[in-house]
């Protein structure tokens, strides 16, 4: 039987490895860019293009959304 603090549990753990996951992802890209000549204000400039395609792809899926 499982308990709802065993599920809690599993819950912050799924999550810990997830954080630790999207960190080293987010380290390798950095340092990749940073190998092939990136300064800062570029590594922002790809970032924030980033942000502006998840922006866009929440609003498409919210407006779907009945």
């Amino acid at each position: 039987m499982t308990t709802s603090s065993n599920v809690a549990s599993q819950t912050i753990a799924k999550q810990s490895v997830n954080d630790r996951a999207v960190r080293l992802l987010a380290s390798s890209i950095y340092r990749q860019l940073q190998d092939e000549g990136c300064e800062a204000r570029d590594i922002i400039s790809v970032s924030s293009q980033l942000i502006d395609l998840v922006t866009t792809e929440l609003q498409k899926i919210d407006h779907h959304q009945p």
